[in-house]
């Protein structure tokens, strides 16, 4: 099971690769590489903006932990990076990443809390970014008028995603965890395995139940702070366009977001969303009037960014695995 994941894993990364080679021989790479020489430095723009959004998202995922929790926001962005940067490089299907930072705050939280936390922010990120496709809906019908199908693709797929979201809202209330461990023992683990996995999955659905019913409040402030997040992205890409020569209204900008966060949805299975990442903004800029070139150089920029981000993340991953494995004064 496990090689036969890789090799799917390695084929859509292959064809993503084949689709960003395509892409930028139909786009023309003269012109692609110019496009990113007169960006030059603005890419410390860029990442500058992408570090401020990181800030938003850690204080969300802040407020889904217990008000007596002893982690500082510093702590919580650097671990943040570090388990963001694991999910960018690894096929774990963003698994890995919230692995890490579980494994990162063990000194400083029990597993339970930690895991819960992570659930509770994932889901408020997710509504988050569901909003604001929702307020950038009307702007991108509004610029389709002349493709029917693309029209009811995006309402389809975007009323999809929201249903889906408070649906696994709903079950993480019943306990859908615990369920979920009801079913290890088909998979012929041994039977120490299973009965751990179960007592965890127990104690994250009440840490979960706990929290939807005790702080509907901080539930809330983190879908805030994750839309705030979104909205400095919008205000990211103004900037990108600005430098590339092409300023756009920035309600043009909430309609090719909205757009693109719909289509990046739907490629998650892809590593790294590579290539298909790059076709959606392509075909989001031509959608809204501009030129592929353009939409092509975002696309590199914004992977660029994501480049840069990672390596910060990796850097610090290895700094705080290096601390969480050193003992204290008292306990050396």
């Amino acid at each position: 099971m496990i090689r036969g994941a890789r090799l799917v894993h390695a084929a859509l990364l292959l064809a993503g690769l084949g689709a960003f080679a395509a892409l930028v021989r139909h786009v023309g790479a003269e012109r692609l590489v110019a496009d990113l020489s007169r960006f030059g430095w603005a890419l410390v723009g860029v990442v500058a903006f992408e570090l401020t959004i990181d800030a938003c998202n850690t204080v969300a995922w802040r407020a889904t932990l217990p008000p007596g929790a002893t982690v500082g926001l510093p702590l919580l962005y650097w671990v943040r990076q570090a388990g963001v940067a694991i999910n960018q490089v690894t096929p774990t299907a963003t698994v890995g990443g919230e692995v890490v930072k579980t494994l990162l705050l063990r000194p400083h939280l029990r597993t339970a809390v930690t895991a819960a936390s992570l659930v509770a922010a994932r889901m408020s990120y997710a509504l988050g970014q569901t909003i604001l496709v929702l307020l950038g809906l009307s702007a991108v019908l509004s610029r389709t008028g002349d493709a029917p199908d693309l029209r009811r693709a995006i309402v389809v797929a975007t009323f999809a995603i929201a249903g889906g979201i408070m649906s696994f809202v709903w079950l993480q209330r019943g306990g859908i965890f615990a369920r979920l461990a009801g079913g290890l023992p088909r998979l012929g683990l041994a039977e120490r395995l299973v009965e751990h996995a179960r007592t965890a999955a127990r104690a994250l659905d009440q840490q979960l139940a706990a929290f939807y019913r005790e702080r509907p409040g901080a539930f809330v402030v983190s879908v805030a702070w994750h839309l705030v997040g979104q909205i400095v992205g919008l205000f990211q890409l103004s900037f990108i366009l600005a430098a590339l020569g092409t300023p756009v209204p920035l309600a043009t900008c909430l309609a090719i977001e909205a757009f693109a966060l719909v289509l990046d949805s739907a490629a998650f299975l892809v590593p790294g969303r590579v290539g298909v990442q790059e076709a959606g903004r392509v075909l989001v800029f031509t959608t809204f009037g501009l030129s592929a070139t353009t939409g092509l150089a975002v696309a590199v920029i914004v992977r660029l960014n994501q480049l840069a981000v990672v390596a910060l993340g990796l850097v610090t991953y290895a700094i705080l695995s290096v601390r969480a494995r050193t003992p204290a004064p008292d306990r050396a």
